[in-house]
């Protein structure tokens, strides 16, 4: 998901008389779009984690012990 697609459909959908966003709107937008994606990433993480959880070995290879991994995969998708 790429931000700056998103501001730049949020910016074609102005009425031709608006003035431009200010610097302040755009960096909101910004903020909170960057946050969403962040979630979607961690989201999707958490539930490979879960996955991943399944098979010691593997868990070893990347350092975890399996309840660190379930620990880790079970904590919302907004925190970090």
């Amino acid at each position: 998901m790429s931000v700056q697609i998103l501001e730049e459909s949020a910016l074609a959908r102005r009425l031709p008389g608006d003035a431009a966003f200010p610097d302040t709107r755009k960096l909101a937008l910004s903020t909170c779009l960057n946050a969403v994606a962040a979630w979607i990433v961690r989201s999707g993480q958490r539930r490979s984690l879960r996955q991943l959880a399944q098979d010691r070995r593997l868990l070893a290879d990347i350092g975890l012990t399996r309840e660190q991994a379930l620990d880790e995969a079970a904590k919302p998708f907004w925190r970090r």
